[in-house]
C-alpha cells in the first residue's frame, strides 16, 4: 500500500486570525491551517480526495 502524498504547498500566506479562530479549530480538532485551505478551496469550488489532491466539487461550476 503506497503512502499518501503528503501537501507541499505552492505559495505561502501568512494570514492573522482572531483568537476564536483558533479556539474554535481546537475544539472541533482541525489545524487552523487545514481549515483555511479547506475555506479557501471550497470558494474555488474544489475539495480535497482520499489521496489529498485537489479535484472539483461535484456541480461546481468554478
Amino acid at each position: 500500500m503506497s503512502q499518501p502524498k503528503k501537501f507541499q504547498p505552492s505559495n505561502v500566506l501568512l494570514v492573522e486570525v482572531p483568537p476564536q479562530f483558533i479556539a474554535l479549530c481546537e475544539a472541533s480538532g482541525a489545524s487552523p491551517q487545514a481549515a483555511l485551505r479547506g475555506m479557501a478551496a471550497m470558494v474555488c469550488g474544489l475539495q480535497y480526495d482520499e489521496d489529498n489532491q485537489l479535484v472539483p466539487m461535484d456541480g461546481a461550476t468554478a
